[in-house]
Order: structure tokens, then C-alpha cells, then sequence
């Protein structure tokens, strides 16, 4: 059980279950690096992909290289701390930052790749086409994420929420926030794995259905006969990569939300980053 830090007066008769919904998470701190080619975790650049890549392509154009997860690099941070994810192995995430589907339409997938390269070693430099370059959106010098080991708390309307929301009173909800926030650094936190920080609603739904065909937007989408069977399946999927709007980074996703990067544990545990999903969310 993962401790958490002294909890406010309003939140004390509920502690034992905190404690339990609290979960461990990588959280990100950046600075500027000079090096497009820099190993390890990094939002732009140069991306290091497997030998012999073409570059990602939407039906629009080139993708964007948004950034790449070293899980070398995070094995070292994360000790014993969530033992699904690789142990090495570097994941580039691609997106049509442009057009930013928003992940509920199947064909959305189209709009953003994911690149597997299983040793870090034998990952190498992808240079950005000049598409990219003459649009302005080629990031040739990147951030370096510093990972760090954290804790973090499910939101209130989350699948896995230690209370229904409806039992939180005023100040309860007002604390409990306030305790997120101090644990994560806020809604757009850059995190790996643990319990995202929804701008509207538990998004895993919306993965279930989408990944077997459906549209997820809409209320026409929920309701239907498959999607109320496909229903008990979104509990399965769990967190890989938030990647928040912020002016050091300079994303913006919509107006001011959030990326995140969901996959099922059983896929995570065998590397099928090609059963993941990726939406946006913002207010």
C-alpha cells in the first residue's frame, strides 16, 4: 500500500480507502537539451526509431513527432514500481497535431503511430521530412523529461474513484482536489502509467468502443445494444502516457487539455503498443 502525505481533516474518515485507490506513477520534469538525437525520454527532436523507418504519414501529411518513452531509463527511476512496464525499449508517439483527432472515431487511429523499438541501444535518429520543416512544426531541439517515482489519486468521476461522487461533500471534494494537485503538480501533468487526470470524463469507455469499431461520441454511441455489451471490457484499460498542455512545452491540445495514451495491462505486458489508443480531452 502506498503512503500518502497527511491528509486534511475532512478526508480522515476516509483514509483506509485513499490509501488503497492511491496508486504509483512516473511524473516528468523538463529542461532544455541541445542534442535532437538526446536518448532517454524527451518531448521533440529527432526521433530514435527502429533501423530503416519511413516516417509516420496521416492521410493529411507527415505526423508531428510529439516525444518517445526510454523504459531503460524509467527502470532505473521506478525500482520495483510498476512491474508491467518494459524494461527497456524506447516508444516514439507521433500525432497529427494539426488536425488533433480527438480519438473517438475508429478511423482517428490514422492520425497518430506509435513506434516500437525493443532495445534502446538499437534504436537510431529519424531526421524530420522538410514538410515538416517548412510548416514550422519539425521541434529540432527537445526537452528532456527527468522521470521521477510519484503518487497519484483516481478523479472523482474515475472508474476506480474511492468514493462515488455523489457522497463527497463540498469540503471533502474541495480538499481531496487540492490533495491531487499537490500530489501530481495539477490536471496537465506529463505521467506515465497511474491514474490519469480527466478533463471531462473516465476516457477508458471511450477506448472500448472505439478499438472494436465503434464511435464513441455522442450519446448514440454509449446507448447502443454493442456498446452497453462492450461496456464491462473498459476496466481493462489503464493509463500509459498524459502528456499535458503547458506553456514550457508548448502543446496545446484543443483548448488547453491533455493527451493520453491508454492500453490494456495484458497488452502493455507484451509490448502490443499497436492495441493502444489515443484521444484528447480538453474543457
Amino acid at each position: 500500500m502506498l503512503e500518502l502525505p497527511p491528509l486534511p481533516p475532512s478526508l480522515h474518515a476516509w483514509h483506509e480507502r485513499l490509501e488503497s485507490a492511491a496508486a504509483a506513477c512516473l511524473l516528468f520534469s523538463a529542461r532544455d537539451a541541445d542534442d535532437p538525437a538526446l536518448p532517454g525520454c524527451r518531448y521533440g527532436g529527432h526521433p530514435l526509431v527502429p533501423p530503416g523507418t519511413a516516417w509516420p504519414r496521416s492521410p493529411r501529411g507527415p505526423l508531428v513527432f510529439v516525444g518517445q518513452l526510454d523504459f531503460a531509463e524509467l527502470a532505473a527511476c521506478r525500482g520495483d514500481a510498476l512491474p508491467h512496464l518494459p524494461r527497456d525499449g524506447v516508444l516514439a508517439l507521433f500525432y497529427d497535431a494539426q488536425e488533433q483527432r480527438w480519438g473517438n472515431n475508429p478511423k482517428d487511429s490514422e492520425y497518430w503511430k506509435l513506434l516500437w523499438t525493443p532495445r534502446s541501444a538499437e534504436a537510431v535518429p529519424l531526421a524530420p521530412p522538410k514538410e515538416l520543416e517548412d510548416a514550422g512544426l519539425a521541434f529540432d531541439l527537445p526537452l528532456r523529461l527527468e522521470p521521477r517515482l510519484g503518487v497519484c489519486l483516481p478523479d472523482p468521476w474515475d472508474r476506480r474513484a474511492p468514493l462515488p461522487a455523489d457522497e463527497w461533500g463540498p469540503q471533502q471534494a474541495d480538499d481531496y482536489a487540492v490533495l491531487r494537485e499537490r500530489l501530481t503538480g495539477g490536471p496537465h501533468a506529463h505521467q506515465v502509467e497511474g491514474h490519469p487526470w480527466w478533463i471531462q470524463n473516465d476516457a477508458r469507455l471511450e477506448a472500448q468502443l472505439v478499438t472494436h469499431g465503434l464511435y464513441g461520441g455522442g450519446s448514440r454511441g454509449f446507448d447502443s445494444p454493442e456498446a452497453r455489451r462492450l461496456e464491462p471490457g473498459a476496466n481493462a484499460w489503464r493509463l500509459l502516457w498524459q502528456i499535458g498542455s503547458d506553456d514550457q512545452t508548448g502543446f496545446t491540445w484543443g483548448d488547453g487539455g491533455n493527451l493520453y495514451l491508454l492500453l490494456r495491462e495484458q497488452d502493455l505486458r507484451a509490448c502490443r503498443f499497436d492495441r493502444a489508443w489515443l484521444g484528447l480531452q480538453c474543457r
